[in-house]
């Protein structure tokens, strides 16, 4: 009796997209816009940096401005509002993961990308949605969460909260030492945090 056969589930063609190389690349694409501006950007010189062949550059990014694009997007890449059911402890998460996003090698790319801002318009746009909007964002939803549960006023501008508190993470960030400490001491977050919810808690 005849049986059968189940047809071969079908391979995919050419090699597995290879994460490692993607973050690889990413990484040399940020360094090389910092080092070199946007319109020094070299391929080659990011292919360099990643150890990588051009030719897998391009059929990630088929074009410059496609991998320069990439490489921002990963600024503030993963930063969300930590919900942790508490403002005090959303607010402590993220002063040092704000603070981060304007250390270098990004500092230097955010001065690099004002000063181009006239020739590279889209670029900069992108740049700035990013990283300072992505921040801002991050800090609005967690005072909206906060409205919410009744924990701060519902009168609060959630929108001059979050300027608040990303332009004092952004210096912080601007002016921390390579060190691999914190950017923010325990005692500093601390402050700030005290300070932020002493205003927007409701008044007696």
């Amino acid at each position: 009796m005849l049986t059968t056969m189940e047809p071969a589930a079908a391979r995919p063609r050419g090699r597995p997209r290879d994460p490692a190389l993607d973050d690889r690349v990413l990484a040399a694409a940020v360094a090389e816009l910092a080092e070199r501006g946007v319109a020094e950007f070299s391929l080659t010189s990011v292919a360099a940096r990643a150890r990588a062949a051009k030719r897998s550059i391009y059929a990630r990014w088929p074009t410059r401005e496609d991998l320069m694009l990439a490489g921002m997007s990963t600024l503030a890449a993963g930063l969300v509002p930590p919900r942790t059911g508490s403002l005090e402890q959303d607010m402590d998460i993220l002063l040092d993961r704000v603070a981060a996003v304007f250390t270098e090698p990004r500092l230097t790319l955010l001065q690099r990308c004002v000063a181009e801002i006239s020739q590279y318009p889209d670029l900069y746009a992108a740049f700035k949605r990013d990283s300072v909007d992505r921040c801002l964002a991050a800090v609005e939803d967690a005072v909206h969460d906060a409205v919410a549960r009744g924990e701060i006023r519902a009168d609060i501008d959630r929108a001059t909260v979050a300027e608040a508190l990303v332009g004092i993470a952004m210096l912080r960030g601007a002016f921390a030492q390579p060190t691999g400490s914190p950017i923010l001491t325990s005692r500093q977050r601390t402050e700030v945090i005290r300070m932020f919810l002493d205003g927007l808690r409701p008044r007696p």
